[in-house]
């Protein structure tokens, strides 16, 4: 430490002795008018400071054009079943297998037999049904017009969007749209005809127009209404509906959210149509009273009570679930149908992998009669009892006046 000098020297580093700047910097000390120009200058910098402040609190406003309204138009699902008919030369008839007479219109039929139009059936979903009902229905519907089976592949062709093409269309080949497709293409045709579908409502139309446009390799329909098939063929992509009100078990699965709130009358209506042994089987319930005792067996089978009482409300909304997600396959009982009706090799070649040979529920009907009893609750309020008491006050009053005009009577 001694040997340190006292005057060491400083670090080279910033200079700690900075001069602040000051408003006065430019402003020689002899100007006149010194303390009025300083004034000015403080009066400039809060104005700045104070800008700077709104610009943050406030964003800048972007001005734009007002753009030119135009009113939305709703593109159309569909079309009426007449407007198809009177455009079209080939009319396609989309049914349900499941219930195909609830599906079926004899007035709109006969408009089509009378004009000079060929018609081909479509029995859409065929995998819900077991192979047998497919042969009698079928047998049905080919004594009318030429008949195809079809089995919608849109689920399994969207699954499979990037393998190759030609791994596509062999899926492609497996919902029966080949020998349909190749049907359509052999109608002897000199002129350009057009191809309409028609059909119920939610019988599947709209599928199978993307069936028939994936079997030609088109992904996707142009946002026109007409697509060209072949040289002499176009389809017309909006299918037709037949205005028709369904009165089966098909009813209750396209408005089932309305149904939910009935459950009970729904599981009586389908206790008629269905037989016991049916019931047994499928559900696994074992020997019951037919068919007043169908909710309780199925309330012991998948224990739903509500206070020690079986819970007919849950029974049925269970039932309805299951049919709504397919675990239940139903269809309706073909009377007319002729035993050694078959359906030709080379459709069951495109549709025996979806095809199968177990059983289903049996309906004995197409129809439910189903009994809906809305019960409207009294509701009560402070109104009605003021209301009511000030009745009874004024009967009571009415009931003194009488009695004391009878005392006066029995004086005199």
């Amino acid at each position: 430490s001694s040997g340190i000098n006292a005057e060491w020297p400083l670090r080279p580093g910033k200079n700690t002795n900075k001069k602040k700047k000051t408003i006065d910097g430019s402003i020689p000390n002899l100007a006149p008018f010194k303390e009025e120009l300083l004034l000015e200058a403080l009066n400039q910098t809060e104005a700045k400071n104070e800008l700077k402040k709104q610009r943050k609190k406030k964003p800048l406003i972007v001005v734009q054009k007002p753009k030119a309204q135009t009113t939305p138009v709703a593109a159309a699902k569909s079309v009426s079943a007449h407007v198809t008919i009177s455009q079209c030369d080939i009319i396609v008839w989309v049914i349900d297998i499941r219930s195909p007479m609830e599906c079926f219109c004899d007035k709109t039929f006969s408009e089509l037999s009378s004009s000079d139009k060929s018609v081909v059936f479509v029995l859409n979903k065929v995998d819900l049904v077991p192979k047998s009902v497919a042969h009698q229905w079928y047998s049905v519907y080919s004594k009318k017009a030429r008949t195809f089976v079809l089995k919608s592949t849109e689920i399994m062709l969207t699954e499979c969007e990037q393998i190759i093409s030609a791994y596509k269309a062999t899926l492609a080949r497996f919902g029966g749209a080949k020998p349909f497709l190749s049907h359509l293409k052999q109608i002897p045709s000199t002129e350009e005809k057009k191809i309409g579908i028609i059909g119920g409502p939610q019988v599947g139309k709209s599928s199978v127009v993307s069936t028939i446009l994936k079997q030609c390799g088109r992904t996707k329909a142009k946002r026109s209404t007409m697509t060209k098939l072949s040289d002499n063929l176009k389809l017309v992509t909006m299918p037709g509906l037949i205005e028709m009100e369904y009165k089966g078990l098909l009813n209750v699965l396209h408005n089932i959210h309305n149904f939910m709130n009935y459950p009970t009358e729904v599981m009586m209506a389908l206790a008629q149509c269905i037989s016991k042994q049916d019931a047994m089987f499928h559900f696994t319930l074992p020997d019951y009273s037919h068919p007043e005792g169908l909710t309780d067996a199925l309330a012991v089978r998948f224990n739903l009570y509500c206070k020690k009482e079986t819970d007919h409300e849950a029974v049925g909304r269970l039932v309805l679930k299951r049919f709504r997600d397919k675990k239940i396959k139903f269809y309706v009982v073909c009377e007319n149908g002729i035993a050694g009706g078959v359906i030709p090799e080379e459709q069951i070649q495109d549709v025996h992998r979806l095809m199968f040979d177990g059983d289903a529920l049996r309906l004995n009907s197409s129809e439910l009669n189903i009994e809906i009893t809305k019960t409207e609750k009294k509701k009560k309020s402070n109104d009605m009892d003021i209301d009511e008491g000030i009745e009874e006050e004024d009967e009571e009053e009415d009931g003194d006046e009488s009695a004391d005009e009878n005392d006066e009577e029995e004086m005199c």
